[in-house]
């Protein structure tokens, strides 16, 4: 009998704990800007744990720079288009493939492959190619994610030119979005969980 009133009374404590975390009931206590803040500051860093996390039980390179900004606008401004994880995860995928491509095509005409160290008209050309290329994509594939330019910079530039750290970037970002749809949704927010949602 114990038992069974055991897994119930736990359920309510979990819903009272969540109904009190919740995002509505938090502003209804508190001004926006404390609650967007201490949500960006919890949300963001517990995020950016788990893949971090993952990354160390794996030993798959799943976290790189990029992460950061995007985990910033996922949990400051979750209805935004930029923070739909359409945006988010095809953002970063074609930034992967425009870096790729421009590493490519730069290894082939210096013959040598390009890297962190790399200076000169080389690593410019580079940069400059690869965030015209991104920019380019996002705005063609209605994808307005902009630290999605900072990973085609990262790749372009020979950061990351192996398929495993390429196929951990990949998974990085599609670890950030999954758990910015699941932490929002436990917020009690209905965050789009893939393409952004109809501006009014």
């Amino acid at each position: 009998m114990h038992s069974m009133a055991r897994p119930k009374t736990l359920r309510r404590s979990i819903a009272a704990w969540r109904a009190r975390l919740s995002i509505p009931t938090l502003l209804a206590r508190w001004d926006e800007r404390t609650v967007v803040s201490v949500i960006a500051a919890a949300n963001g860093g517990v995020a950016i744990l788990v893949i971090s996390a993952f990354a160390w039980i794996t030993n798959v390179p799943l976290l790189f720079p990029a992460l950061g900004p995007s985990a910033f606008i996922l949990f400051t401004s979750p209805f935004a288009p930029a923070a739909a994880p359409r945006s988010v995860i095809i953002g970063h995928f074609a930034a992967i493939i425009c870096g790729c491509t421009v590493w490519h095509i730069m290894n082939v005409i210096i013959g040598t492959p390009l890297a962190l160290t790399t200076t000169g008209w080389p690593a410019i050309i580079a940069a400059a190619l690869a965030l015209a290329l991104c920019a380019l994509s996002l705005v063609i594939l209605s994808c307005p994610h902009a630290p999605a330019c900072a990973t085609a910079l990262i790749v372009a530039l020979g950061a990351a030119d192996g398929p495993l750290q390429l196929a951990g970037m990949a998974t990085g970002v599609v670890l950030l979005a999954t758990q910015a749809v699941v932490i929002g949704r436990l917020a009690g927010i209905r965050v789009p969980l893939w393409s952004p949602l109809p501006q009014a």
